[in-house]
């Protein structure tokens, strides 16, 4: 005998159930009960489930967005770590002829572990970095040329600018995924009086009830027909193997 206690359960509060496929389920779910309306008995259902479907549509296409942005900005400051790391290997050999050579302090002030520092730079390191290649530029711009002083000089607060976005955007993505997370409860909590609902209105008409829902559409398709296989449970037209 199943537990008594899962008869109570929220089904839809499953990790296994991605949220596109909710919104699947529950869109077909409208459609379904739509297509029975004859006598407008599912008015009710109708009304409560389209605007939570909405919502959570609408938060799903934000985060969406939202997380193309990040990947955007992402590879913008990996550009830009990728930028520095160049400059500064590629631009060695000149700001050495600069400031008097390799053994001098203005070099040691640009380079005190050697180039390869810059060369196996990470991002945690590029705020320490690139400060210290502003600050080096500043103490050495009367024998670096305008060109090469502008270029030092901007890193860092091109970093700042790039890396502060990126923040921003990924504080966007936690902030809706906590609203996403509500709306999604909001729309398994209808979907779930609907189920007790049609079982109050139909009981023991198993047939009947699992007519107005596809729950293979929760699943991938391949876990899904082996379980109704193996189950017996009803396939999508709601009738038993």
């Amino acid at each position: 005998m199943q537990a008594p206690e899962k008869l109570f359960e929220n089904i839809f509060n499953d990790v296994r159930i991605t949220s596109p496929r909710l919104a699947n389920f529950t869109s077909d779910c409208i459609n379904r009960l739509t297509a029975a309306n004859a006598t407008n008995e599912y008015d009710l259902f109708i009304a409560q489930l389209t605007p939570l479907l909405d919502t959570f549509s609408n938060e799903l296409g934000e985060l969406a967005t939202t997380q193309a942005q990040q990947k955007g900005k992402t590879l913008t400051v990996n550009e830009q770590v990728k930028a520095f790391k160049n400059t500064m290997s590629n631009k060695e050999g000149v700001i050495a002829d600069a400031v008097g050579g390799r053994k001098t302090a203005g070099y040691l002030e640009f380079y005190p572990k050697g180039v390869t520092e810059y060369s196996n730079a990470t991002k945690t390191q590029m705020p320490v970095l690139v400060k210290r290649v502003r600050m080096a530029t500043t103490a050495n711009a009367d024998k670096l040329s305008p060109t090469l002083t502008a270029l030092l000089q901007g890193f860092e607060a091109s970093w700042l600018s790039q890396r502060g976005e990126q923040q921003k955007i990924k504080g966007t993505i936690s902030d809706n995924r906590t609203d996403r997370s509500d709306a999604r409860t909001a729309l398994e909590l209808a979907l779930l009086k609907l189920i007790h609902s049609l079982a109050t209105k139909f009981p023991g008409d198993v047939e009947q009830c699992m007519a107005l829902f596809n729950f293979n559409l929760l699943e991938g398709v391949t876990r899904s027909k082996k379980k109704i296989v193996s189950s017996g449970v009803g396939n999508a037209d709601g009738k038993k193997s």
